[in-house]
């Protein structure tokens, strides 16, 4: 597909990433010509120096053949506005990052009176992955597939856990439909058979339907959070404390800018809201953070929340939530040591790609969905099963997936199934599959030549 791209930042250069390694035909517009020459070098795509509301700049696109048009600067008014031109000039489908919470009203969203495609807003996504993250605080992370009917959970196996040198089969024996699908171990990933035992320190991949991943969830440590601090108010803070506020969680802001500060004491005045240095030991004993069941690090700095989560873990802390937006600083730390890893970046260019998957699906592909996990090692990917075809009607222990592919559930007739050997996949199934293999698009993709 053509696709074009405006604004080369931190989650424009991701999303031509993703969009390249899914061979799309990209063209990238960015103003600042050091930027735009980094990016269309590291991904071998076209580039164009320039204003992409610019009528000129986009005609020189030839915005006319795009079939996605994707703005993605740091200013929502020139994405908006880029994009309804676009849309006039004949691009297909438009995409706009709009993250300025003055945005995020109903004529922007329900009614969409300028006729996007797709809103994403990074910083709201991030705050819905963090409630999620509060309301299952024993996971290290939530997803939900099928329309919330199938969930899929990470956690940590601690000392002393029951689960400790239990192994897959007496797992699947103990829990019934709850699938473990992954496992992490000193590091290396790998998609586990069932005579694997599993280990302490091992981080678990689960998938069942959302019922009985609850009930794996309490039965691995029944732990409620009744009170979160977040540190850094900015947008994130913004969107989950309207997220929470109907909920009984006590809650507590520190922010070093007297202004923001301000506006939040303003914007919630129920909330206490602390003005200083939310990364300074101090004022973290002194606002009594190690009593808190969680904390969430927010700043606009990587390294101070990475530094800070560190110490509240030090402290006691149970559950710290961190946001790391720079993908490569979660190469070289050792992410186990965190509770949560919020990722903004990458949530909003995992929206986006799902939403052209959707696209190119329609015209040739089965693949719908796609998260993922494990700092990305780990992809979860959805197919619909659109035509009788060789992997339908036989026994999946038959089928010669390659190495690092499990089918983790069926979806048949709105109701999941976690398949053991001798189920089958039927026409109109949908397929959830867990793998460690990258850039798959077709299901063929998932079995040996």
């Amino acid at each position: 597909m053509k696709i074009i791209v405006v604004g080369g930042g931190k989650v424009g250069a991701a999303l031509c990433r993703s969009l390249v390694a899914e061979n799309h035909d990209v063209i990238l517009i960015e103003q600042n010509e050091s930027v735009l020459n980094r990016v269309t070098k590291r991904y071998d795509i076209m580039g164009i120096v320039g204003n992409g509301a610019n009528f000129k700049i986009l005609e020189q696109a030839d915005v006319r053949h795009c079939d996605i048009f994707i703005a993605m600067t740091e200013q929502d008014e020139v994405n908006m506005i880029s994009a309804v031109l676009a849309k006039k000039m004949g691009a297909k489908e438009t995409i706009v990052r709009a993250r300025n919470p003055e945005y995020s009203n109903s004529y922007f969203k329900e009614k969409n009176i300028l006729g996007f495609s797709l809103i994403v807003n990074p910083e709201l996504l991030a705050a819905r992955y963090i409630a999620n993250i509060i309301e299952f605080p024993n996971a290290l992370s939530v997803e939900h597939f099928s329309n919330g009917r199938v969930s899929l959970m990470a956690f940590k196996v601690k000392q002393n856990s029951n689960l400790c040198q239990m192994t897959l089969s007496q797992f699947r024996k103990k829990f019934g439909n709850v699938l473990i699908c992954a496992i992490e171990r000193d590091n290396q990933l790998f998609i586990p058979d069932g005579e694997i035992t599993i280990l302490q320190n091992d981080t678990i991949y689960v998938t069942g339907n959302r019922v009985e991943v609850i009930l794996f969830h309490n039965f691995v440590r029944p732990k409620v959070i009744k009170s979160l601090m977040l540190i850094g108010a900015g947008k994130i803070a913004y969107y989950l404390l309207n997220i929470l506020k109907n909920s009984k969680i006590k809650l507590k802001v520190i922010e070093i800018n007297p202004k923001h500060a301000e506006w939040f004491s303003q914007e919630f005045p129920h909330l206490h809201i602390v003005q200083g240095d939310g990364t300074a030991k101090d004022i973290l004993l002194e606002e009594s953070t190690q009593h808190y069941d969680a904390v969430a690090t927010l700043t606009g700095v990587d390294e101070e929340n990475i530094i800070s989560s560190m110490f509240l873990e030090s402290m006691g802390v149970q559950k710290n939530i961190t946001k790391v937006n720079r993908t490569s600083l979660l190469e070289i730390i050792n992410s186990q040591e965190f509770s949560s890893i919020v990722t903004p970046k990458r949530i909003a260019v995992d929206t986006i790609m799902h939403f052209v998957r959707g696209r190119v699906n329609a015209q040739y592909s089965d693949l719908q969905a796609m998260h993922h996990l494990a700092n990305g090692q780990l992809e979860t990917l959805q197919f619909q099963i659109k035509e009788e075809n060789k992997m339908t009607g036989r026994p999946l222990s038959s089928l010669k997936l390659k190495k690092g592919v499990l089918i983790a559930a069926i979806i048949r007739n709105g109701k999941p199934i976690f398949p053991t050997g001798e189920d089958h996949i039927q026409m109109g199934d949908q397929i959830i599959v867990t793998t460690l293999i990258q850039n798959i698009t077709q299901i063929y993709d998932l079995l040996e030549r």
